[in-house]
């Protein structure tokens, strides 16, 4: 499903930078995925990407945190 968007709200309030941010996705989507993968050991990679004001698709740490 290479760029299907999972449409999910997070409050960015919860975490103090990107690195949080990524892990607590990353912590997600590995077991989510970790029953569909157990047979075939494909591994899952994935980019946090927004939505900015204008409606361009940005690339998470493209601009600074705060």
């Amino acid at each position: 499903m290479d760029g299907a968007p999972y449409l999910r709200k997070v409050d960015l309030r919860m975490y103090k930078g990107y690195r949080e941010l990524r892990e607590a996705l990353d912590a997600l989507f590995t077991n989510s995925f970790s029953a569909a993968a157990e047979g075939g050991g494909d591994h899952h990679q994935h980019a946090i990407a927004y939505e900015d004001k204008d409606g361009d698709l940005m690339l998470a740490g493209d601009v600074p945190w705060e």
